[in-house]
């Protein structure tokens, strides 16, 4: 019954965070994150923490495909020409988008890494329930971090804040 209960309101949630953004209506979004929020512990009851935790964290992604299925439009198919040019090879185009692949790929991953681990061993959690924590964790900050270098117009910011992340994580774990 409460797994039921925590789907209806994870259901609800989405539909109203898809009102929010359909009529750019900011108590229906409040309401849709609260909605879904509280999915969080009914789960977390029904499933017990790792379970009800992930869950919590997965279950959204499907219920988006509901506001997907009723946006979507059916047209009939376009016989479109196109104009073919010949691939040209640019290095500084290709060296810039390489960085960024090293960037968000590598160098990210590396960080939110070390981020996550060294605040999961300041909690007072056991070597399992880190484990388990960190692997729901870890792409949730390499995420947001690779996103908010991708949104920020100064991407500096991002950059430096990674490097001292980087950096105080490191010496907290390692020295």
């Amino acid at each position: 019954m409460i797994l039921l209960l925590a789907i209806a309101l994870g259901i609800i949630g989405s539909y109203l965070l898809y009102i929010s953004w359909k009529q750019n209506n900011r108590l229906a979004a409040v309401s849709g994150w609260v909605s879904l929020f509280l999915t969080v512990p009914l789960l977390v009851m029904d499933l017990g923490p790792e379970f009800g935790t992930v869950f919590a964290l997965g279950l959204p992604a499907l219920y988006v495909w509901l506001g997907i299925f009723r946006e979507q439009k059916t047209q009939p198919p376009k016989h479109i020409d196109r104009q073919y040019k010949s691939t040209q090879f640019n290095g500084k185009k290709w060296l810039k988008n390489s960085g960024y692949i090293v960037y968000h790929l590598i160098l990210l991953m590396l960080v939110s890494s070390l981020l996550v681990i060294a605040i999961l061993d300041l909690l007072p959690l056991g070597r399992p329930n880190q484990l388990a924590a960190g692997v729901i964790i870890i792409p949730l900050v390499w995420s947001g971090l690779s996103f908010w270098h991708l949104a920020s117009s100064k991407t500096r910011t991002p950059l430096l804040f990674s490097a001292f992340v980087s950096l105080a994580s490191s010496i907290y774990l390692f020295v």
